[in-house]
């Protein structure tokens, strides 16, 4: 007798939230890191990178908020440390909302968005009161690392390392005046880079300057929206009148943006202000300073900003399947009652953004002519379980004592703590539903693939 097997099963998933780290490409993701004092905390990151380059720009709420500046040590291929901090070393900062671009290094142009990532040691310090000012001296010409022919290019860059616990910034200019950002009148004016201290008379140790130059406009990739270009100089001090807008077209989630050379001459930097400061259609901004020496107002006269913004568009796409295959341990190679068979769902994301963290709730509904095997579904082989996750990319853990259930209702169970009974040890034909709630967030599964599989035993009756 031939046996025709149904079987049913449902997955919910709670509806998806804008993620806070968000993929581009293998190569470049975005992530916004909420509540960052003085204290480092280790970012961790998305893709793994050959040689990372990360820009950071953090969010001043108001003007009563200390002024501060991001600093990051430790990069590895999968994190970096992050905290907030004041010249000199000061531990009073604000916890703010981080905003970070992370890219490998090297020169892309793919899908509309053309930048490229690169780092270079910073030996000397500009500033208004050190030798050399901000001349040449104090920093580096790397316009000759720059691979790609630009039409309209600026550049975001952060100080990289913590090799001075005092802390610096970074900025750029055009090699010829500290007025002018990198490119001013184009490519062919070149790109420095380097740290500066502001106002404050000393030195600081050297440093891993990373940067990115980024070609001006548009664009959609993985389903992210981006805009890239340099604002006019319109804008000025936290301690003036804050904040200062640009107007783009969208509603962007995570941002950085960077000063675009030195008007003032006592040393700026730029931080995203205010309570929401991408609001729909706008870009709020101030320039902020260190207020160690020389004025320490706040105030600043009107600078060039460039961003680089982004728009989660992103939402996970998922799918299961269900398929039946012979016991390879049974009598007959049929499904036929006394055979056993092994049960497979595969559940996959194929959606350009992740689930939310432990939002995955799956029940099978196990057909009347099977009974479920609660016992080693290989019978001494690898396994040691009735019921196996298999991961392929989707980022979850399952643990068999927390996230898998049973029920001998005859209702299919809408929660784990529905599935409550105790299955006994071998074929126990009272199991009507099988339960799992893997944990974790479930990966996006456009760059790489995201899945997992879980696979039992049952007896055809």
């Amino acid at each position: 007798m031939w046996i025709r097997l149904q079987y049913a099963f449902s997955l919910w998933i709670a509806t998806a939230l804008p993620a806070y780290g968000q993929l581009l490409t293998s190569d470049l993701e975005v992530k916004l890191i909420e509540n960052v004092g003085a204290t480092w905390q280790t970012v961790p990151l998305e893709n793994s990178y050959s040689d990372a380059v990360i820009v950071c720009t953090h969010n001043l709420e108001n003007n009563t908020q200390p002024s501060a500046t991001t600093r990051i040590r430790n990069v590895t291929a999968n994190s970096f440390d992050l905290r907030l901090q004041q010249f000199e070393n000061s531990a009073v900062v604000p916890v703010s909302n981080v905003h970070c671009v992370i890219a490998d290094e090297g020169a892309y142009n793919s899908g509309g968005l053309k930048y490229e990532a690169r780092k270079v040691i910073s030996d000397q310090t500009s500033g208004l009161s050190v030798p050399g000012g901000w001349g040449i001296v104090n920093n580096e010409d790397v316009s000759a690392d720059v691979t790609q022919t630009y039409a309209n290019p600026h550049v975001v860059g952060q100080v990289m390392s913590f090799n001075d616990v005092n802390a610096s910034v970074f900025w750029n200019y055009d090699c010829d005046s500290r007025g002018n950002g990198a490119f001013f009148s184009g490519q062919a004016d070149g790109i420095c880079v380097g740290k500066h201290i502001g106002q404050i008379n000393g030195s600081r140790a050297s440093e891993t300057i990373g940067y990115i130059v980024i070609e001006a406009g548009t664009g959609t990739v993985n389903d992210i929206t981006f805009a890239a270009a340099v604002g006019p100089d319109t804008g000025a001090g936290v301690g003036n009148n804050p904040p200062y807008n640009y107007s783009v077209t969208g509603d962007f989630d995570i941002g950085v943006i960077d000063q675009q050379g030195e008007d003032g001459g006592q040393g700026g930097w730029a931080v995203l202000y205010g309570t929401d400061p991408l609001a729909t259609n706008t870009i709020g901004w101030a320039i902020e300073e260190e207020v160690v020496a020389g004025d320490t107002s706040r105030t600043h006269t009107s600078e060039n900003v460039g961003y680089w913004v982004f728009d989660n568009n992103q939402s996970p796409n998922m799918g299961a399947a269900k398929t039946v295959n012979i016991y390879s341990g049974s009598a007959s190679p049929y499904a036929i009652p006394g055979s056993d068979i092994i049960y497979e769902i595969e559940v996959e994301n194929t959606g350009s953004g992740p689930v939310d963290e432990d939002s995955i709730f799956l029940v099978d509904d196990l057909p009347a002519e099977i009974t479920f095997y609660n016992d080693d579904i290989d019978d001494g082989g690898p396994e040691t379980e009735a019921v196996i996750f298999i991961d392929s990319g989707s980022a979850l853990t399952f643990n068999t004592a927390t996230d898998l259930g049973f029920s001998n209702s005859a209702t299919k169970p809408t929660d784990m703590a529905s599935c409550n009974y105790t299955p006994g040890v071998g074929y126990d034909p009272n199991v009507t539903f099988i339960c799992l709630a893997p944990k974790g967030a479930m990966s996006e599964g456009t760059i790489t693939p995201s899945s997992f599989t879980i696979q039992f035993r049952a007896m055809v009756k």
